[in-house]
């Protein structure tokens, strides 16, 4: 039968003095104390926390905070963009790309305030003939012309445009090789304008794969600092550059728009009916509207923060 190993206080009498021993009795006991008291200390501000929370702030209203947080910050609205734009100069004899168009309402809409030439470029079919038929709607025909092609191999030729209109269509596309042909097609010192939306801190990795999964979004494309790395290294200077954050939603809910109220709505609902809405309209359906209605909430979370640049191609 194999001897049972001695016990460590046995080996310990066997090879320290009567004092070494009291000594490491000692330094545990203090090691256990200090233990003890960091368990108590953590047990004790929860208890302070909470008595705090309850006791404190909301033991009574606090009607100076109320009042503070109804002021409005004076958010300002989307058309701080078409403003943004109005103060490059433009003149009717300017032309103006407007990249990712969809129907076509922005071309028509800067064709209309600045009394310049546009050219609307979208790679999806659907999205051109929607477009030319809104502008024919218009009488604008002769003003905005419509061309089916992609940001990364634009149908246009060297340095023919003097500005590009770039809004929520960044998400898609190869950036290096898409700043780089906006960046071809401008004359020097022509100037892009882009709105686009960047993840933050807040959000969290597996929303943001939702987001890119859902709505065929590059998620790299996303990143703040690979936006204007990549804007850099093919030549532009940031101008400007501006967080809206969640400005515009809160200038929204401000003058009564109820549409993020709605789209809290359906994400509740559509969350809820998950199971009988992918069975009637299939998963890749289910998932684009509802990403798109976190799209929209996000910002006002802190998850996405929206921001506007000006890049310009030097002389």
């Amino acid at each position: 039968m194999a001897a049972k190993p001695p016990c460590q206080l046995g080996c310990l009498k066997q090879a320290a003095s009567k004092e070494e021993i009291e000594k490491a009795v000692s330094e545990i006991r203090v090691i256990c104390l200090i233990i003890s008291l960091m368990y108590i200390d953590r047990k004790q501000s929860m208890t302070s926390s909470i008595f705090e929370l309850y006791g404190k702030i909301w033991g009574e209203i606090d009607h100076e905070l109320e009042f503070d947080v109804r002021q409005s910050l004076n958010p300002r609205n989307p058309n701080l963009l078409f403003e943004l734009f109005g103060n490059l100069g433009i003149t009717p004899n300017a032309t103006v790309l407007e990249v990712g168009c969809r129907y076509g309402l922005y071309a028509i809409e800067l064709a209309r305030r600045y009394n310049c030439h546009v050219i609307a470029v979208d790679p999806i079919p659907l999205h051109i003939e929607e477009t030319e038929r809104h502008i024919s709607n218009v009488g604008l025909g002769q003003q905005v012309k419509v061309k089916l092609g992609r940001i990364e191999t634009l149908p246009l030729d060297d340095t023919s445009i003097d500005y590009v209109w770039c809004r929520d269509m960044l998400f898609h596309v190869d950036l290096p090789k898409g700043f780089a042909e906006c960046f071809r097609v401008l004359h020097p010192g022509g100037t892009m304008l882009i709105y686009h939306t960047f993840t933050t801190p807040l959000c969290e990795r597996k929303e943001a794969n939702r987001l890119c999964k859902a709505l065929s979004f590059v998620l790299e494309n996303m990143s703040e600092k690979y936006f204007e790395r990549t804007a850099q290294n093919v030549g532009f200077e940031i101008i400007i550059k501006d967080r809206i954050d969640s400005e515009w939603c809160e200038a929204s809910i401000e003058v009564g728009n109820k549409r993020l109220l709605e789209y809290l709505l359906y994400v509740t609902r559509m969350r809820r009916a998950k199971k009988r809405l992918v069975q009637k309209y299939g998963k890749n359906h289910y998932e684009a509207n509802y990403a798109s209605c976190l799209l929209e909430i996000y910002p006002m979370l802190g998850k996405l923060c929206p921001a506007i640049y000006l890049l310009k191609k030097p002389l």
